[in-house]
């Protein structure tokens, strides 16, 4: 622990948490953060003398530990009230959001854990202590299994790892009499490196290089929890071997394998996942300046290590020229992509969302009809007792069957409205939204709208009826912020706030990663999720501009990154001033951070 460097920056971020603290307080059981707003409180009475000394330094990151600790607390006993019902809806979201944040915090994989909690909701009802249980389950010790190439022994490997974690080096014939269960996965896992290393010799024409499977113990939550947390304990091994292997390389293969020997399942994971699609650019027009931090954006792209891959985030920006005195700039710049965003996003969440209840509508109705035919067969079939048994069953599923006709039937009038809605947007087969303007007159028309128009926005409060959850909920405060444009320009403003701070936050890890060799911390993966986040809707904005600039006015063509991320800053400014104005009218989304368009001139 060393005193403070970034006094002025962790002040900062020490304002941000206590306001984002606050926020949270007035929705969790009173009393229980008040400690830890205290805490956050004395240290910024406390200034800088207060963090000068690595003493003291040392004494406060001790007590925020404990504080984080309570906001844990009061995060999962807020979401447990919520799930009661016993919060405001406004309440409900923010929890929602900061149980979200805490469970990429604690490495769980949304794959995994949407399948979890999809299966136990099949199951039937739901209390809040299971809901916990199923989104936080308790740390326990899982085994995982990666590949080392460049190597065929790990040399003192018993006093490089925690005994605890019981490492060890699986060689051809040894026993996998310990992984149960999963021994035939493992003995996969090695099969199929050993081939691979086979391969990469036949095809180097004889080039040496060896490969060992690698196994020992790690504390986590799930399977992919466990597989990601190992290949970072495994890569930080490979760190103490490296200086002593000058001519050659070592490193781990994608192929990483877990398994919980409670459970005796197994989870096979090829690290980083890859698509299967074809990928476009997004612009074929990127100027030579920007090369640099194009660059930089993939080499964070597929850096493992978290906290690394966070710090050479904020590096792709710098290679931007955004600087510490420039991130204000930028959050106002992201700010105003993120409302285009979120109108494509909230138009995506309302079609996915259609499909899905109408997808479930005709499954709960085909189940209910064919189990009440099965019980009427049986009925049939049946004599005595036991025939009138089962034809009270089949009444009674016959009657929920006639509940589902009504359901379909609603179903049905839900895509027909989706189509009215479709063709009013623009949107094919492809399901792409090619006119944002007109997907928010749908939402919230004007007085004077046209037959078209209205039939489709008529179309929209009809699925708002027949849609519930997150995407109703998001669908209602854009209808809100839309009919009154003061607080669409508040919502703009709180963007551009929150973004500033994750700025902050990320010049930060970058500072304690790159040049104080910090690689981790409790919010690690929290931070390359939003870094890789920030630094991609940067040069989607940028790639943008770029690919329209030959069709804009001559001071907008050839302009350096920094000055365009300026220009939008500015263009922020006069749409939030218009929008403060009460009027929205000409205000143009699909071009909002475009060169041909000034965000408010659409005819």
């Amino acid at each position: 622990m060393k005193a403070q460097p970034y006094a002025d920056f962790a002040f900062r971020l020490i304002k941000a948490a206590l306001e984002e603290l606050e926020t949270v307080r007035r929705h969790v059981p009173a009393g229980q953060l008040d400690a830890a707003a205290a805490l956050l409180n004395s240290i910024a009475v406390g200034g800088v003398g207060g963090v000068e000394s690595e003493a003291d330094c040392r004494a406060k990151a001790t007590l925020v530990r404990v504080a984080r600790a309570d906001l844990r607390a009061a995060v999962v006993a807020g979401l447990a009230d919520v799930w009661r019902g016993c919060v405001t809806p406004d309440a409900g979201q923010r929890l929602a959001r900061e149980m979200a944040a805490l469970c990429v915090m604690e490495g769980r994989q949304h794959d995994l854990l949407n399948a979890e909690v999809r299966a136990v909701l099949s199951r039937g009802r739901l209390d809040a202590d299971q809901l916990s249980q199923v989104l936080l389950p308790a740390k326990r010790d899982l085994r995982v299994a990666v590949v080392v190439e460049g190597t065929t022994r790990l040399e003192g490997l018993g006093d490089l790892m925690d005994p605890v974690s019981a490492p060890s080096v699986i060689a051809p014939g040894d026993s996998l009499a310990a992984w149960g269960r999963g021994a035939s996965d493992l003995k996969a896992l090695a099969d199929m490196a050993r081939h691979a290393s086979d391969a990469r010799r036949d095809w180097s024409r004889n080039q040496a290089g060896g490969q060992v499977v690698l196994t020992f113990s790690v504390r986590a939550r799930d399977l992919g929890a466990a597989a990601l947390l190992g290949r970072q304990q495994a890569s930080e091994l490979l760190d103490q071997y490296v200086a002593g292997q000058r001519t050659s390389e070592i490193r781990l293969r994608p192929e990483t394998l877990a398994f919980d020997p409670v459970a005796h399942r197994t989870l096979r994971l090829s690290v980083p996942a890859l698509g299967a699609r074809p990928v476009r650019p997004l612009t074929t027009g990127w100027p030579p300046a920007l090369r640099e931090s194009l660059r930089t954006a993939h080499i964070a792209r597929v850096t493992e290590a978290p906290t690394t891959a966070a710090g050479l985030c904020w590096a792709a920006l710098e290679a931007l020229e955004v600087k510490r005195d420039s991130v204000d700039k930028l959050a106002q710049a992201l700010s105003l992509h993120a409302v285009r965003q979120q109108v494509v996003d909230l138009h995506q969440r309302t079609r996915t969302a259609v499909a899905a209840e109408v997808a479930a509508a005709r499954a709960s109705h085909q189940a209910a009809h064919a189990l009440a035919d099965k019980l009427e067969t049986v009925a049939r079939n049946a004599s005595g007792e036991h025939a009138v048994t089962v034809a009270k069953k089949a009444s009674a599923a016959r009657a929920t069957a006639a509940e589902w006709n009504a359901a379909l039937e609603e179903a049905g009038k839900a895509e027909a409205q989706l189509q009215v809605l479709d063709a009013w947007t623009g949107v094919g087969n492809d399901g792409v939204l090619r006119r944002p303007d007109h997907w928010l007159d749908a939402v919230s028309p004007p007085v004077d709208a046209d037959p078209a128009l209205q039939a489709a926005a008529d179309a929209l409060v009809g699925l708002l009826d027949f849609l519930s959850g997150e995407t109703a909920v998001r669908l209602h405060d854009w209808r809100t912020m839309l009919a009154d444009p003061a607080s669409l320009a508040t919502w703009i403003e709180r963007m551009a706030k929150q973004f500033k701070k994750s700025l902050d936050w990320l010049y930060v890890v970058r500072n304690t990663a790159l040049h104080d060799g910090q690689f981790v911390s409790a919010s690690d993966l929290l931070d390359v999720h939003s870094g890789r986040a920030l630094v991609d809707m940067t040069l989607e904005f940028l790639g943008n501009w770029f690919q329209h600039e030959d069709k804009a006015a001559p001071e907008h063509a050839a302009l350096p990154a920094i000055r365009v991320i300026g220009h939008l800053a500015q263009r922020q400014k006069e749409v939030l001033r218009r929008l403060r104005g009460g009027n929205r009218e000409g205000w143009t989304v699909a071009r909002l951070t475009s060169p041909t368009s000034t965000g408010w001139d659409r005819t």
